[in-house]
């Protein structure tokens, strides 16, 4: 019952939309009571540039300034943008392979600084470096993976000394009728 009541519910706007769809649309415009001697004589503006062409141009230019602040991830996705809508941009094409390899290197450096941490038994700077690899690539397995890794880690270890806690309050008879 509810059912029917919630589709009648919705036809009804639907009739109101197409009953007003047949209407004629009159509009009413005053001619302006200006003298012609009080309007001062300017030359029209030039047109504004065609909204494709000033987006290329803003695309280009937010990914070269993000590319100068040390952001080649976002500076690529700019130059994806470029290379969507120009699919033959030789700038657009060199820049993306330029900024692939650029954060290839720093992925690979950061998960190289992420092993070579673990194996030392820096847990927090293992962290970070991974978190940075996973910065620039998104989609490696391989930093998710060991964050994974470092998290069961510290976890195991929590709870290794939670009962290395409660061993010790057992073995010294401290322990609280609460416990």
């Amino acid at each position: 019952m509810k059912r029917a009541r919630f589709g009648l519910l919705l036809l009804f706007p639907i009739g109101l939309l197409s009953a007003c769809a047949g209407m004629p649309i009159v509009a009413t415009v005053e001619p302006a009571s200006v003298t012609p001697a009080l309007v001062p004589s300017v030359p029209p503006a030039p047109p504004p540039p065609a909204a494709p062409a000033q987006f290329i141009a803003d695309q280009r230019m937010e990914a070269r300034r993000l590319d100068a602040s040390g952001m080649p991830t976002q500076a690529r996705q700019h130059w994806r943008y470029v290379l969507a809508l120009l699919p033959r941009d030789d700038e657009a094409t060199g820049e993306i392979a330029r900024l692939d390899a650029l954060i290839k290197t720093r992925r690979d450096a950061a998960l190289a600084r992420g092993e070579m941490a673990m194996m030392r038994g820096r847990a927090a700077e293992a962290q970070t470096a991974f978190l940075k690899a996973l910065a620039l690539d998104g989609g490696n397995e391989q930093a998710r993976r060991r964050l994974i890794e470092l998290e069961n880690r510290a976890a195991f270890a929590r709870q290794d000394r939670k009962d290395t806690r409660t061993r010790a309050t057992r073995a010294s008879g401290t322990e609280g009728p609460e416990n």
